[in-house]
């Protein structure tokens, strides 16, 4: 029995099996959710580690092949930095799936690296994998055509959605996600296409690829998204200028100029056929409004960003080392808000966010890893050596333009928490540095190198299966308090407590046992979430509701306060509470004291009310507002005509 056990392992193509998995991989991430949901991020990690197990065990033949040593270095520390961040997190119930994200993207990045210098069965599979993704790109462009004319949501976000939930619609990660694409997917459609207008089966194969292409780059136009626009039109001039650096007067214009005529011509028609089909159902955004800031965002979008990036710089002074932890800024950021929902995960620059999540090392890990790539393109691609019309300087060229777009657009927007855009990513991130001449390039010892991988792997995949049935029985919790059913909800929870990425599990046991007049066990509940999250200031705020119920008036105005200062500027109803219980304990003069502040916050709020602002409308803040409204026209009867107003 074990001989035959043997045997059929030792028959495996395990090259083969690692290959398919990452082909599956890729696609799943971009069709399902763009590879946002939790579920994704772990099947990655299973992904990851299988495929670096597989290389340096049963395919010797691929682990074998040694990474240049400054880049597994970089690698390697940017990852233990990662993990090194989150053992001293402030906020560790949370960012346990960027460290999982982090190590495997990592051993993938180094296993296409070892994939690619297989001069011909690995540039086979490198081919493949462009197809294989490029089939994808064509798939998720007309699903999210099909959404954007069925559904409400004002701009196309192609399969960057979750349908559940009205504010999972990602236009953004989208649009960031084809501006890695349409170099590819162009190299694909045009690389070994010619044209012969005497031909009719040429004429047709013409119109049906600049058909498939229009249809991208219509579904970029149709994201509505300025920050992507700008990064196009550079990776276009970028383009240019590295070709124009190559062969000056003999610049290919007249190839260029009928080629961009018909793309921008099939571009704009898709854009305005399918805005025509939507127009039936639902309102289509202005063009002019979004150009010019008019639109119900206004300049929202471009101020808040500056916000981010200022309060990013004051954060990381405070925690320089190793930052505040994984996905600590949510939490964090808020002690600095200056307006209404002026919130986010990050803080808009991928830079940023490694300096205050992960601290000044792991950001500098972060443009070392980045700069040797993008410098090692730079030195090839300019080289006189370089033939202009050679096809791997066609596939290098466009792989660096897309990346490049990926890196320009993370200055002002974060969207790698996306595995669909992560994963094809730092894939082709490898394939470019495999398409480099790195031969003369120092590099990893072998044995080093599969020792330290398989540690990594076998950590991921053993702390991915222990988290991943927490997960699994966590869920089952959630859903039963969804429909209801505390009592069941409780259990469920109480049997999650060995988990570490516990998220707001505790907040809702929390919320569950005060509905139910178990305080002791709510107190505590918000106790052990402390210890793991200091920084979450609707912790603070449920802390204060349990006191209150429990008539620890003092108590529940100090809790109160505390989530004020952390809090006021996205939950009204701590400012309601703290009305309140002043109000019970016959303290109306602390609220004149607070009035001033009390009235540029209704004032703040009201404005974000109309607009809609951050979708406003649809949260408890409009009815918490209208009561702290109703309760100073009733304190302050001169002034109530302008309450009633508000």
């Amino acid at each position: 029995m074990k001989f035959l056990i043997r045997k059929t392992f030792e028959n495996i193509n395990w090259c083969s099996v690692s290959k398919w998995a990452v082909l599956l991989l890729l696609v799943l991430s971009i069709l399902w959710r763009g590879g946002k949901s939790l579920d994704m991020t772990w099947l990655l990690t299973g992904v990851a580690g299988l495929v670096t197990i597989i290389s340096h065990t049963f395919d010797r033949k691929t682990g074998d092949r040694e990474v240049p040593l400054l880049l597994w270095v970089t690698i390697i520390s940017f990852t233990l930095l990662t993990v090194f961040s989150f053992l001293t997190s402030t906020t560790q119930n949370y960012g346990l799936d960027e460290v999982l994200r982090t190590g495997s993207l990592g051993l993938l990045l180094m296993w296409i690296i070892r994939i690619g210098e297989d001069q011909i069965e690995g540039r086979q599979y490198l081919n493949r994998l462009l197809q294989v993704f490029c089939v994808a790109v064509i798939t998720a462009s007309v699903i999210g055509v099909l959404v954007y004319v069925f559904q409400p949501v004002n701009r196309l976000t192609g399969s960057f959605f979750d349908y559940r939930f009205h504010t999972d619609y990602w236009p953004n990660a989208w649009a960031e996600f084809l501006l890695l694409a349409w170099p590819i997917l162009l190299f694909w459609m045009l690389r070994d296409f010619q044209f012969n207008s005497k031909d009719a089966k040429s004429r047709v194969e013409l119109l049906v690829r600049s058909a498939i292409l229009g249809l991208v780059f219509g579904c970029l136009l149709l994201a509505y998204s300025r920050g992507a626009m700008l990064v196009f039109f550079a990776q276009l001039l970028l383009w240019a200028v590295i070709v124009y650096k190559k062969v000056q007067k003999e610049f290919p214009i007249q190839r260029i100029v009928p080629i961009a005529v018909i793309l921008t011509a099939v571009s704009t028609i898709t854009f305005l056929s399918v805005n025509s089909l939507r127009s039936q159902y639902y309102e289509v955004q202005n063009v002019q409004e979004k150009v010019t800031f008019t639109a119900s965002e206004g300049t929202s979008s471009v101020s808040e960003r500056a916000q981010f990036w200022g309060q990013s710089l004051n954060l990381a002074l405070k925690r320089p080392l190793l930052g505040w932890g994984p996905y600590s800024f949510r939490f964090i950021q808020p002690q600095l808000q200056k307006t209404v929902l002026a919130t986010s995960d990050h803080p808009h620059n991928v830079f940023l966010k490694l300096l205050v999540e992960r601290g000044i090392f792991a950001a500098l890990l972060f443009f070392v890893l980045i700069g040797i790539v993008v410098y090692r393109s730079a030195v090839v691609l300019l080289s006189i050596d370089t033939e202009i019309d050679t096809l791997t300087f066609s596939i290098r060229i466009l792989l660096f333009i897309a990346l490049f777009g990926v890196i320009l657009h993370n200055m002002i927007d974060f969207n790698m928490q996306f595995v669909g855009i992560a994963l094809p990513f730092w894939l082709f991130f490898g394939m470019l540095m495999s398409y480099m001449d790195i031969s003369s390039l120092q590099r990893i010892p072998i044995r080093i190198a599969r020792i330290v991988e398989l540690l990594i792997a076998v950590g991921l995949l053993v702390l991915a299966l222990y988290e991943g049935s927490f997960l699994v029985v966590s869920s089952i919790g959630r859903l039963a308090e969804a429909q209801g059913n505390e009592d069941k909800a409780l259990l469920w929870y109480d049997r999650s407590s060995g988990e570490i990425f516990k998220r707001d599990l505790l907040l809702s046991v929390a919320q569950i046992e005060t509905q139910q007049s178990h305080f002791n066990e709510a107190g505590q509940a918000i106790d052990t979430y402390a210890e793991s999250n200091n920084q979450d200031f609707r912790a603070m705020k449920r802390l204060g509701d349990i006191a209150l119920f429990r008539g620890e008036k003092e108590k529940a105005l100090d809790a109160y306060m505390r989530a004020f200062e952390r809090g006021k500027w996205n939950d009204l109803s701590v400012l309601h509470g703290i009305i309140e219980v002043n109000l019970s304990m016959g303290r109306v003069e602390e609220i004149e004291k607070m009035r001033q502040e009390i009235d540029v916050i209704l004032a703040r709020y009201h404005d974000a009310i109309l607009s809609n602002a951050h979708f406003i409308a649809l949260s408890p803040n409009v009815e918490e507002f209208i009561a702290v409204a109703n309760v100073m026209a009733r304190l302050f009867p001169d002034d109530a005509p302008r309450y009633q107003v508000l």
